[in-house]
This record gives C-alpha cells, structure tokens and sequence, in this order.
C-alpha cells in the first residue's frame, strides 16, 4: 500500500508535467510562474524525503509539436535554478565556494553580473560568417522549433552582425504590456478571447503562419548571452560579453549591475522589487551569474542548470499551500466571513497563514475543502485569498465544506440577506449583543480613519477584550495606565503613548463618529452625508442624542448617495435600545465637532470618481473636493454634476453617459481644482 507522501509525489509528478507541457510546448500557461514555482518546491521537498533517484523536478522544457519543424541546437540550453530568499543564495555562493576553493579560496575574488529576469520567451539564434541562419524556441533544450521566418520580422533582431566567427545568441523575446492592452481591445471588439499577458500573446506571435501578422505586431528581444562554436577563447567577464553583444547591433537591457559581494546583489533586488511594475516588459526577478568566464568554465553544470548562474526570484505574490481548517470570524456588522487557515507560506515577503475566503458563495463556487492545495494571492497590503483550488491534489475521502446555520460566537440562528435582484449577500448574525460583533466594533472604533487610536491595535484589544477590560466601546475611556503598564511590550513610554492617544480621540467630528460607530453600510462618505444633514438640524451635542433617536428613513433616504438600504441600516440602529445606550455613554465623554457649511468653487457639486488616476490617489482628489465645497459619491444618479475618468473606468461611466451627466478627464479635473 502507497504512504500518503508516495500518492502526493506521483500526483504531483502528473500536475507538474501537465504544466511544464502547457507552458514549454503550446506556451499557454495555465497557471501562473510562481504557482508553478511554489509545485516544484514541494516536489523537491518529497523528492528528497522519499530518496527518489530519477528525479521529475530536474527535467527542462517540453516535447516539440508535430505540427513544426524541428531544429537542433548547436549548443544545448539550460535552465537556472531559483533560489527564493537572501539565505537560499547564501547557500549557493557556498556551494559555489567549495567548489573553487582551490584556485580562489577567497570569496572577495568573486564578482557577479545581476541582470533583470525578463518574462518573455527564450530564443536561440545562430548566425555563420555574419548572418542569421535559425532562429528557434528552446523547446525541451535540445530541440526547438525553428520560426526563423517570424523571428526575421522583429525589428531589433539584425540579419547581419559584424562578427563572423558562428556565433549562438541567446536572447527573450518579449512585448510591451500597452501593445497587449491594444490588441487585446482589437479582440474584444471583433469578439475574440484575450492573451492573459504579454508572453502569451508573444509566444502566439512567434506561433503565427502568416509573417505579416507578426511585423504588425512590434515584438522585441533582450539578448543576454553567446556562446562562439569554434571552440576559441571568447572573453574573461560575462561583462564583456554583454558589451560585444551591444556592439554587433542587438539589444542588451542595460539594467545590469556588477556587484561585488551579495550585499550589493541584495540591495539591487530590493530596488527592482519596487520598480519592476513601473517597466513596459515584464520582471519576476533577477538572473545572477559569475562575472568570471574561467570562474563559470569551472563550475559547470548540473544535470538541468549552470551552476555559475541562479534565477534570484522576487517575492511571490501567488503560491500554493494547504487548507488545514476553515473557520468562521464575526465581523462589527454581524456578517459571518469564512477563513481559511492554512499552512504557514511565503508570500509578497511576508509569512501567511491565513486567508479570506469572502462568503458561502464563494466557497460553493471554489469547492474549496480541508486538505485541498489551493493557489493564493497577496498584493501588497491586500488581504490574502484563495483564487482557486489544484483538484488533482485533493486528499481521498474529503467532505464538501457545509457553512453553519447558527452563529459560533453566540449560537443565535443567522439570516440571509439577498440583493434586489435575488442574487445573495451573505450570512450575518443579527443579534445586536453578539460577542463577535462587539469586538469587531471595537477593532473598527479605534481604526485611523474612525476615532484614529494609535496603540491599540487589533492584538492589544485581544488582550483586553480577553481580561474583561474592554468590553464595550466606553470601555475604552476608562482605561488607566495602571491596568496594563506592568503587561509585557508596555512599559512607561508605550503606556503613556497609549494613555495619550486615547486622550486626543475625545475630540472628533461628528462624521467620524458616526462612521466609528460600526453600523452597517455606513461607511465614510455615507457618514460624511449623513453628518452634514444632521449639522442642519443641530450643532447642540446635548441634543444630539434626540435628533438621533428621531431620524427617519424616508428623510435620511432623499439625501443625495444614501438611499432607503442605507437610511434603514441607520434608523434601526438608533431605534435599537442597546445601541442608544452605547452612543449615550459615548456622548458624554467626547466633544462632537459638527460639519460646517461647506463653501467654495465647487459648492453644491456631486463628482462621482471611476477608473486610476496616475497624478492624485482616491484620497487625494477626495480631499481637495470637498476642501473647494464639492460632494464626492459612491454612485451615479440624476443628482450627480460631474463624473472623474481615469483608466480602466467601471460601469459608473457607462451610467454617466447615459444619463448625459459631464464626463471629466484627469487633467479638466485638476483645472477644476486649481
């Protein structure tokens, strides 16, 4: 009988292969390089555990299509290994080190050339007395496809060098991420389906049988590396060969380093980490190779990859890992949101261990169950999730996840909401007093765009919720530095910081009151709305409370950007009597900062904001707005006087045009604001 580890490594033997074919063979990749990645990585892992000899993670490229014609490459290509962090490519300088000992015992003497990884496809060129004769894929290594009549189309490829010893050329063919957007709005249009990215649609091009299609189609080429056939001394640094290249005519990104040590290394990738969206070519890290040409004659190969040279991967913002439980978490508004606990991984260059999964909804349409491997993504500071499960890992004998129907904080029964259209919402508790909304209220409470508490985070109000010290959102004021300065992390500085912060959030302004307060679909501008309605009725906190308590739906629901979902969230809220108790006791600690009158060039304007801006952020253009007297909403209506489009805009300007509301450009926009 197979072990569990035995069934994982032959079922990921098939998945891994099916992919390496998708992606060296017909060059339409399914998934992406780092999930891709994060597969290899636990072949290894398994590979070595099981003592398996004839190893499937050592394989390079795929096989070759009947479909072309096949050519022999003069010399065969490798693949670098990756490395993943500082520490993996400290190990492979040590490697390397032991390696060269004998003639170069001191690592001073090593140098290396960083260059960019370009995300394109591999070429291989050869040229005799001068002039191109092949151009091919890289196929499984040994054997590529020979699209010589494609490749003669690309402009930055030369027909003829200067050099006329045979020469093999190794460069990546690539296309610039606008003239993707370009053609990919062509398809649309004539109802075609789209490349997922560049490399796709560069790879297709290069597969095209109409040479006409591929000029239109302004590929270009990166060159990196040569290697003379016969056999004479070529050069001593990888350097130099970087420089000949530029000399006989081809196209060398010159975003290369010589670095001297792996600090330098370092400090180069962490600078590209943050420019590599910045670029019209794709990045996903940095290829590092001796700069020494004896130096990497010396080290050789392995059975797939140069040992002089590595691929230095950047952070990964797509993985695999597994599902080890899914858990419920109760939010502020009582909406029960599915979280998946995962093993822990590395992603975007931080450790996860966790990751939302939405609602019932979209772990009826993952099929997303314990024990699955699941692919994951994290972008910058959004919030992991879980984009899709790997079926053919899947444990035997694992149950369909079945969302609960009570709440597993207070047990009362949950409700389901529904959208006009029937369409669902999602689950929520709607007991007022459940534990689990009370302390995801007070995670809200003290939030920097709600009263702003810096100090008490989430962890710090864990511990107090826990100890009973803070259980309801007053709680909060009557904290003393005596009741937590001896807790480990504190001290005197942290608990007088603390103490201080709390002190200054006792003035506020009514809108960021009323959005800290929690209650649903009241976020920041509907309590912006709200706070300038209420500010006409009264500017007397003491009556504050009243005027409150005696809003009415059908009032609050005329206000331009709220709506009738909006103004009854509300009114319940205040018609709730453990609700009023807790805004009371609130009311009578803080000082409430009533809206003025707005006034300006832009008073009495609605802007509505859709698409990117480049010059301004969201909140930036929100801001100046309202500092100029203007409104900024969430939704287009008859009331709306201007609507801001930046790229990419959502269906918000489709609504603008229809109702022939005025459309704005980035640059009116900031005429407006000047």
């Amino acid at each position: 009988m197979k072990s569990q580890d035995q069934e994982q490594f032959e079922r990921l033997q098939e998945i891994i292969e099916y992919h390496r074919q998708k992606y060296h063979r017909d060059d339409m990749p399914e998934i992406s390089d780092e999930t891709y990645d994060s597969l290899v990585r636990e072949l290894i892992v398994l590979e070595q555990k099981l003592e398996i000899k004839q190893k499937t993670s050592e394989k390079v490229g795929g096989k070759i299509l009947d479909g072309f014609v096949k050519t022999t490459h003069p010399v065969q290509q490798w693949s670098y290994d990756n490395v993943f962090d500082f520490s993996e490519l400290e190990n492979w300088q040590e490697r390397n080190r032991k390696i060269l000992a004998k003639d170069w015992d001191d690592q001073n003497q090593f140098e290396y050339v960083a260059e960019l990884k370009i995300d394109g496809l591999k070429i291989v060129l050869t040229y005799r007395d001068g002039i191109l004769k092949t151009g091919a894929t890289r196929g499984d290594g040994k054997i590529g496809e020979d699209v010589t009549e494609n490749i003669k189309q690309i402009k930055s490829i030369p027909h003829l060098i200067p050099e006329k010893r045979p020469v093999v050329i190794i460069g990546e063919v690539w296309m610039e991420k606008s003239e993707l957007e370009v053609i990919n709005q062509k398809r649309i249009e004539q109802g075609f389906s789209v490349y997922a990215n560049p490399r796709n649609l560069a790879a297709g091009t290069l597969r095209q049988l109409d040479t006409e299609i591929v000029a239109s189609r302004n590929l270009k080429i990166f060159v990196y590396d040569l290697e003379f056939l016969d056999d004479k001394q070529g050069f001593v640094t990888h350097e130099q060969e970087l420089q000949f290249l530029k000399q006989q005519g081809f196209n060398v990104n010159q975003n290369y380093k010589i670095c001297r040590n792996l600090d330098e290394v370092q400090t180069y990738y962490e600078q590209w980490v943050g420019k590599r969206e910045e670029q019209e070519y794709g990045i996903d890290g940095l290829v590092l190779k001796m700069n020494n040409k004896l130096q990497c004659k010396r080290l050789g190969y392995t059975a797939k990859s140069p040992r002089y040279g590595v691929a230095y991967k950047f952070p990964a913002e797509e993985t695999t890992t597994k599902v080890s439980n899914i858990i419920i978490q109760v939010g502020r508004t009582g909406i029960l949101t599915p979280v998946a606990v995962l093993e822990p991984v590395s992603i975007a260059g931080s450790i996860v261990s966790r990751a939302t999964l939405h609602n019932a909804d979209e772990i009826e349409r993952l099929d997303v169950r314990i024990g699955d491997t699941v692919i994951m993504r994290k972008a910058g500071d959004i919030i992991p999730e879980i984009l899709d499960i790997i079926p053919e890992l899947r444990p035997k004998n694992t149950k369909k996840y079945v969302f609960p129907k009570s709440c597993p904080v207070c047990y009362i029964d949950v409700v389901q909401e529904s959208n006009t259209n029937g369409t669902s919402v999602g689950w929520f508790c709607p007991n007022p007093e459940c534990g689990g909304k009370h302390f995801g209220t007070l995670v809200h409470f003290v939030s920097k765009k709600a009263m702003n508490i810096k100090g008490l985070g989430k962890k710090v109000l864990e511990r107090f919720f826990e100890v009973g010290l803070v259980q309801s959102l007053s709680d909060i004021y009557n904290l003393q530095k005596s009741d937590f300065v001896e807790w480990e992390r504190f001290g005197d500085l942290s608990s007088d910081n603390l103490m201080n912060a709390i002190q200054e959030s006792k003035t506020t302004t009514l809108q960021k009151f009323l959005f800290a307060l929690g209650i649903r679909h009241i976020g920041e501008e509907t309590a912006e709305l709200i706070a300038h309605y209420i500010s006409q009725k009264t500017t007397d906190q003491k009556n504050l409370l009243l005027v409150l308590k005696n809003l009415l739906s059908g009032e609050l629901a005329e206000i331009d950007g709220v709506g009738i979902v909006v103004a009854e969230s509300f009114v319940q809220f205040m018609n709730n009597d453990y609700h009023c108790s807790i805004v009371e006791k609130l009311l009578e600690i803080l000082t409430i900062t009533f809206a003025q009158k707005a006034t300006g060039s832009l008073t009495g304007k609605t802007f509505v904001i859709t698409g990117t801006l480049e010059s301004f952020s969201r909140d930036e253009v929100k801001e100046k707005i309202k500092a100029l007297g203007g409104k900024v909403s969430n939704s287009v209506s008859s009331k709306t006087d201007y609507v801001v489009v930046g790229a990419d805009p959502g269906s918000k300007y489709d609504d603008a045009q229809k109702l022939g509301i005025e459309i704005l450009n980035e640059q009116e926009l900031t005429k407006l604001l000047l």
